[in-house]
């Protein structure tokens, strides 16, 4: 009897062979996680161990050069007394001018720094520029992929707008007084690309919706027979305040299309601080290794995991993984993402399946009472 009610409940629906392949499933699923665990961590280890060797061989380095210096500032005893007397008698004769030249400030140069960088605050002011294909119905903004300061920027990823005066706004970083303006293009080899911008002005806002303003730069002009950026300085005599907001308005572009399409522009102001350089840390680097191994090992992974270009650039991962800051988004599509669009979706469904039931069951109820109402007038 037992057997054969196992062989109905249990053996008819093949549940011990399901349980089965499922186990087998997640032990696999399980073993492949811990191996990839482990590549990474020896990976990291080879890392350290190849920045201690280097640490190792500097040092002694140093040392000697160190020793080197010593020897060569260390004289003997008849060159010191013969140097001394000379240095006394020079010092006894111009006392004066050793101290004035002492008392003399040497100048430090400001530095510069690019204040329409979208690392470092800045951004589009989408309500009063041009209408672009990285601002679509639907999906997220992408419009600050033109002020992510790069080395190269990717051909893909251009500001393009087919506006008759096409205007780009921009919110800096801090309030600064501009020295100078530049347009870089993505790489191109040969002929310059048709809807290159070819001409272009700048001026300063002086209002929030742009409407006073200031020219800082006119006719700037990006030359055909270079790739590189190409910059235009402002004149220092200009009048200007300090300004938090400036325009690029687009006059002219390369080819006979009426697109134009905008790569990176840079906006740059004067500092007294040099940019600092931060050193990587432990958990950035864990951050890039796995995005790396992600993209080329496991892709699904990768696209679940958060990688807008902040996460990238914030942890200096471009040197590890190049193609994941060249195919980076402001507004990254990861595991969050989908999971919100999934909830939506289910909710949309849930909502539908709610209407046409209330839908059924009114038409169900009219229908239950005009046959009521024909048996019983």
């Amino acid at each position: 009897m037992w057997h054969q009610w196992f062989n109905i409940r249990i053996r008819q629906y093949m549940i011990l062979e399901i349980c089965f392949v499922i186990s087998l499933i997640m032990i696999l699923y399980r073993f492949q996680t811990i191996s990839n665990q482990n590549d990474r961590v020896l990976e990291m280890f080879r890392k350290n161990q190849i920045r201690t060797k280097v640490n190792l061989t500097i040092k002694p380095l140093e040392q000697s050069n160190v020793d080197v210096l010593k020897s060569i500032k260390t004289p003997t005893q008849d060159s010191t007394d013969k140097t001394e007397s000379v240095v006394l008698q020079v010092n006894q004769s111009k006392p004066e001018t050793v101290n004035s030249a002492r008392k003399v400030p040497i100048p430090k140069a400001p530095f510069r720094f690019n204040a329409a960088d979208y690392l470092k605050g800045a951004s589009v002011d989408i309500a009063h520029s041009s209408s672009s294909n990285l601002n679509p119905i639907i999906g997220y903004d992408q419009t600050n992929l033109v002020l992510l300061d790069r080395p190269q920027p990717p051909s893909d990823k251009a500001w393009c707008t087919n506006d008759e005066n096409p205007v780009l706004t921009i919110n800096l970083a801090k309030y600064i007084k501009p020295i100078s303006v530049s347009y870089q293009h993505s790489k191109w080899h040969g002929a310059i690309p048709n809807g290159t911008p070819k001409t272009y002005d700048v001026v300063a806002c002086l209002d929030f919706y742009c409407e006073k303003w200031r020219p800082l730069v006119s006719n700037c002009e990006y030359s055909q027979y270079d790739s590189n950026e190409q910059m235009c300085n402002i004149s220092s005599h200009l009048d200007v305040p300090l300004i938090g907001k400036v325009q690029f308005r687009f006059r002219e572009n390369y080819g006979d299309t009426k697109m134009i399409c905008v790569h990176l522009v840079r906006v740059y102001g004067e500092t007294k601080t040099p940019a600092k350089i931060e050193q990587k840390s432990l958990k950035s680097e864990e951050i890039c290794t796995d995005l790396r191994w992600y993209y080329h090992n496991s892709y699904l992974r990768y696209i679940f995991t958060d990688k807008n270009c902040t996460v990238l650039y914030e942890n200096n991962c471009c040197s590890e993984c190049l193609e994941c800051c060249e195919e980076c988004l402001i507004s990254d599509y990861n595991g969050t993402t989908f999971g919100n669009i999934f909830l939506i979706i289910i909710f949309t469904l849930v909502v539908i399946f709610m209407l046409v039931f209330s839908i059924l069951a009114h038409i169900r109820f009219n229908n239950t009472l005009a046959m009521y109402e024909e048996r019983f007038p």
